[in-house]
């Protein structure tokens, strides 16, 4: 049975191809020149992601990627680079480009009975049977892999091998590939698939294409039994349907994951139903659904928002997204996919390169806007776009609200002004803590923006998963929890627009903000109250300058930001930072930054804030790529207030003022409003002269689904349990099930081991922990080493220890490597475990591995503490670690991105008692 269209279908198709698609089709096939004239070899190197490879070293930028031409030059810059972290880099894309030209010819083949293109698409999926095998599965990031360097990758790259021996096999006569279609299955599906099926993600988008290919590869291989895992296992298709597409039909990790996940549902959902598995009518729906609702959240420049770990103002102007309608309308009707197309489809868009003739199958390489037509799609649509598309008709872009996602877009003056206020879901893994973060923008000028995340392996990406790099409350000088909002109100009226939600930002502490927006300015509200203790509240806004209200300059007096020193609480990244003079009656007077984006269209503000308020100036870092630009952070210490901003774009407002919760705000046009807050509701009184004509703002009618602090399910934190309290002396041997792995497991490792013993000295207030590791490579990396390959310190890539101490209110972690030729340990503080306590260590060589023993300083009169030990192991012919042994109990869990973070609630207690 075929994985995607039976014989009758392929036959409809190859009239819609020859007629209407004929364009598509005939494009795709000149694409196919390299291939067909064999001009392409399958990489001989396994990829390696590290800092540098692939990036411009000006900007940060990815270099280009040109299958036929190996060097590497910046797109932006013109630089071009030479190295062997940058050839090592480059299979990345070249795998993924050549496995999607394997499935373009094999579809060509197929539809046109074009004997070139089948035997091409033959040829090379004999030659990666023969090659897969030969790749390592070593030094991953993100999960097992041979030519790549995590999982999903490779699940990208099977799967569209899968459909391109699939879619030979389904042809029959001159497609059919006789034998080797068996010897794909066993050298190149089966191995594949089974590495594959030995690392699951969860929730993660990851794991969507983990699905899609176990499901393809299952029913080639003949192997029900992974089909039906992949489908309706605890994190197969039904659960992602189910659990990671929200009710309101987005991916809740934002809207670039959910472009990304929701193409692997496509794949994963079109096999299913063709294997005869039926959707739940209801997730189905949601499903489909999911084709419009990433299309909701646009600005006006038709960029998404850079929420969370997506790239910055990625355009909608690219044939993934124009595809993405065309599948969509495949499967029903629906009026906004239709209103999209007329948008990307509007002939009078200037057209620039599309990218499609180096695409590398479904991992996104963004390119800067172009003009669209149906030509620019890809093999998909050959199979599965409708000949004919409606009239298309652009739909106004209105306010929105997606109450599952926890986003709400008030949209004024025919959709040139967007305000929007995310305030829900936390956004598991790739979520960043901004919760109630606005979002602020006129036509094409961003002020109020939010930068997404640049590199997942720089330095940066610590600021930009920062409260810090939004325009969110901060409590206390750290970063927000992970917790999600509620919506309080919502309201779209002709003259207004309204949005209010919640959070709860700490143990005793409701913080709320109300944003309302008109045609050419907003009334924006932040206001917290708490029960006994008195918190920090900071709101941070970027690219602007604090005055006062007479315009005049502030006293600024050089001084750092008191904040939290870890990496994600942003307050490291800030540079000239200075304490400004704020006037007794707490207004001070905002301007935008004169940047080139808001230079012709300038914001001014005014900000209201409560007595004894402090407000601070900096530089931060700008958006991925961008120059640092210009912050201010104003900050209160009250139990209870307000921090009220009125932002005026295009000169529309001259004064305002702010009396309790009454803002009044004076126009151009002499025109007053006043606005008054009442709960779930929303007053604003406009009046000129006598005439009065009063507004309301009213709530939200469908609290029933908005979402509350309480934990999601993406969050996989290991749960809190009430561990029982050990004694001491205490000694501990670890082995296959405290072993974390990577890609080899305990046994293919070599059986590691290590035993801990740990005891209180019995004449002082200190505890000594002994840690033998009997068989090791002593592979000691240098503490202070650069990483080349990611953010995290280089040296848990070889042998050594990390130990993590919970003391009464210390809470200490250290990373412990032996200096080789000497009895002395470096020592590193573990960021999140920075606390006060002081480690004491040195160590011996122990046969053919090593001991450690690190001495602790207790403050007297505990009665217990908490602890850990972590052994990390490599070998010598790996740069990265093969995994580690952990005291508390590791079984069937792996090492991929962990660093040297660990959860504190999986320490084991010790009573400290005589």
């Amino acid at each position: 049975m075929s994985l995607l269209l039976d014989a009758a279908g392929l036959a409809v198709r190859r009239g819609v191809i020859t007629g209407p698609l004929a364009p598509l089709a005939g494009g795709l096939r000149t694409e196919l020149a390299p291939l067909l004239e064999g001009r392409v070899e399958i990489p001989a190197e396994k990829a390696l992601l590290s800092r540098t490879g692939g990036r411009c070293p000006r900007d940060g930028t990815y270099l280009g990627f040109d299958p036929l031409d190996a060097r590497h030059r910046c797109v932006r810059c013109g630089l071009e680079v030479t190295g062997e972290l940058h050839d090592r880099f480059r299979p990345y894309w070249y795998q993924l480009w050549l496995a999607e030209r394997v499935v373009h010819a094999a579809t060509l083949g197929v539809l046109l009975d074009d004997r070139a293109c089948i035997g091409s698409a033959t040829r090379l999926l004999e030659e990666y049977a023969d090659r897969y095998l030969d790749y390592p599965n070593r030094d991953n990031v993100l999960g097992p892999s041979r030519p790549f360097f995590s999982t999903y990758l490779e699940s990208i790259w099977l799967l569209q091998l899968s459909l391109a021996l699939d879619l030979l096999e389904s042809g029959g006569g001159a497609a059919a590939p006789g034998a080797v279609g068996a010897i794909v299955r066993e050298r190149l599906i089966a191995p594949s698939a089974q590495l594959i099926a030995s690392y699951d993600e969860g929730m993660s988008n990851r794991q969507v294409w983990n699905n899609a290919a176990l499901i393809a590869a299952g029913s080639l291989l003949g192997r029900p039994r992974l089909v039906e895992r992949a489908i309706e296992g605890s994190s197969g298709l039904l659960a992602h349907l189910e659990r990671a597409l929200l009710e309101d039909g987005s991916w809740y990790e934002g809207e670039n994951y959910h472009l990304f996940a929701h193409r692997g549902l496509w794949y994963a959902v079109t096999i299913a139903e063709r294997l005869g598995w039926a959707l739940p009518v209801k997730l189905g729906a949601r499903f489909d659904v999911g084709f419009a609702s990433p299309f909701r959240t646009l600005l006006p420049d038709l960029t998404y928002p850079s929420r969370r770990d997506s790239q910055y103002a990625v355009s909608v102007r690219q044939p993934r997204f124009a595809e993405s309608c065309e599948l969509g309308l495949a499967r029903r009707e629906d009026a906004r996919l239709v209103g999209m197309l007329a948008r990307l489809y509007d002939p009078s868009v200037p057209r620039t390169d599309t990218g499609r003739a180096a695409s590398t199958a479904d991992v996104e390489r963004n390119l800067p806007a172009t003009g669209l037509t149906r030509a620019d799609l890809s093999w998909r649509s050959l199979l599965f776009a409708r000949a004919e598309l409606p009239p298309l008709e652009p739909v106004p872009m209105q306010s929105d609200l997606l109450p599952g996602q926890g986003l709400g877009i008030l949209r004024r003056d025919e959709g040139r002004v967007y305000v929007a206020l995310d305030y829900g879901h936390s956004g598991g893994g790739h979520g960043h803590p901004d919760r109630l973060n606005v979002l602020l923008s006129d036509g094409a000028t961003r002020w109020f923006d939010d930068p997404g995340t640049g590199s997942y392996v720089e330095e940066s990406l610590h600021w930009y998963r920062s409260t810090l790099a939004h325009t969110a409350p901060i409590i206390d000088g750290r970063s927000q929890p992970r917790v999600h909002g509620e919506l309080i109100a919502f309201d779209d009226a002709r003259d207004a627009s309204w949005i209010m939600a919640q959070a709860s930002l700490a143990e005793d502490l409701t913080v709320s903000r109300a944003v309302v927006a008109l045609d050419h300015y907003l009334v924006d509200t932040l206001g917290w109250s708490g029960d006994a203790l008195v918190h920090d509240v900071a709101l941070p806004f970027h690219g602007v300058h604090a005055r006062a209200l007479d315009g005049s300059a502030l006293e600024a007096t050089p001084a750092p930001i008191d904040g939290a020193t870890g990496r994600e609480d942003g307050f490291s990244f800030l540079r000239d930072t200075a304490r400004l003079t704020v006037p007794s009656d707490g207004v001070l007077r905002i301007e935008s930054a004169s940047d080139t984006s808001a230079a012709a269209n300038p914001l001014r503000g005014w900000l209201f804030l409560p007595p004894g308020s402090s407000c601070w100036s900096a530089t931060a870092p700008g958006v991925p790529g961008g120059a640092p630009r210009p912050m201010i952070l104003a900050r209160a210490t009250v139990r209870s207030g307000f921090i009220v901003g009125v932002w005026s774009w295009r000169g529309a407002v001259v004064s305002a003022s702010s009396s309790g919760s009454s803002t009044r705000v004076v126009l151009r046009d002499g025109v007053q409003h006043v606005h008054d807050p009442g709960g779930s509701a929303w007053r604003i009184t406009m009046m000129r002269g006598d005439d009065r004509r009063v507004i309301e703002l009213g709530g939200w009618a469908r609290n029933s689904t908005a979402l509350t602090s309480s934990s999601s399910t993406d969050d996989f934190s290991v749960a809190e349990a009430s561990a029982p309290l050990l004694r001491l002396p205490a000694h501990f041997v670890l082995g296959r099930e405290h072993y974390r792995r990577s890609e080899q497991s305990w046994d293919e490792a070599g059986r590691p081991s290590a035993s801990v013993s740990i005891e209180r000295e019995p004449s002082a207030d200190a505890v000594t922990f002994t840690i033998d590791v009997p068989h090791a490579h002593r592979r000691f990396v240098p503490i202070d080493a650069e990483n080349p390959f990611d953010n995290e310190p280089m040296a848990i890539n070889g042998d050594g220890v990390q130990l993590y101490v919970h003391a009464g209110e210390d809470r200490s972690g250290w990373l412990l490597v032996p200096i080789a030729g000497t009895e002395q340990v470096s020592v590193r503080a573990i960021e999140a475990w920075s606390g006060h306590g002081v480690v004491r260590a040195e160590w011996t060589a122990l046969g053919d591995g090593y001991r450690v023993v690190a001495r602790i300083a207790l403050s007297p009169n505990l009665t217990e503490l908490a602890a850990d030990v972590i052994v990390n192991e490599s070998s010598m012919d790996r740069v990265r670690r093969r995994g580690q042994l952990v005291m508390s109990g590791a079984s069937e869990e792996f090492v991929y991105l962990r660093g040297d973070r660990h959860e504190p609630e999986r320490l084991f207690r010790f009573s400290l008692a005589e």
